[in-house]
């Protein structure tokens, strides 16, 4: 049962220095992803921080415009890892309709060079920073139920406000995955606010 729970989203040890908020939750085979939206109109926290490849501050607030997938993980979880190859693909197709991820990761922080050299490894194409317990509470508070397992991705329209989120990986499944291709396109029709700064755009 071990191997079909593992399918969506990881167990593994809470990593206590960092997030006892968030623990890499189970999920059997078969389950369909709930994408699920907030009560209301909620405009993303403003949540900062540096790449670690680059050391450049990335925050929430100056990619408003962008259509902003906030994709939660960690080096140790295998499908945030499987899913990898999918989202840097996304990235290089869709980075000119002002599309970015931007990866939190909630490796221990004393972990940073190792997510460092991670990131290098894998080349991924977009930002990605060191998350840190306040992080996942305040995201957590904004969604309305707490961060409760990795992957979990928070996906932001072109105002800011956040369009939907999903916990564990549409990777997996065929149907998931359209889905969630689908509602990202239907955000990247949306026309960008005049009045928004997009910092990412190159």
């Amino acid at each position: 049962m071990s191997s079909k729970m593992d399918r969506w989203r990881a167990r593994g040890p809470v990593v206590a220095s960092l997030l006892a908020v968030v623990i890499a939750a189970p999920s059997w085979a078969g389950l369909k992803l709930d994408f699920e939206t907030p009560e209301g109109k909620v405009e993303v926290p403003n949540i900062e921080g540096a790449d670690v490849l680059t050391g450049e501050a990335v925050s929430l607030a100056e990619l408003k415009g962008h259509v902003v997938v906030i994709d939660i993980w960690a080096t140790w979880c295998l499908p945030c890892v499987k899913e990898l190859p999918g989202l840097t693909k996304f990235q290089e197709e869709h980075k000119e309709e002002q599309f970015t991820y931007v990866g939190l990761s909630v490796d221990a922080i004393e972990t940073a060079d190792d997510v460092k050299e991670f990131v290098e490894k894998r080349e991924l194409n977009y930002p990605v920073f060191m998350g840190n317990r306040e992080m996942m509470q305040v995201l957590g508070r904004a969604i309305g139920r707490g961060i409760q397992g990795i992957p979990t991705k928070i996906v932001v329209d072109r105002t800011g406000h956040i369009a939907f989120f999903v916990e564990g990986s549409p990777a997996v499944s065929k149907a998931d995955h359209e889905e969630y291709i689908s509602r990202l396109e239907k955000l990247l029709e949306a026309p960008i606010p005049e009045d928004t700064e997009t910092a990412l755009a190159d």
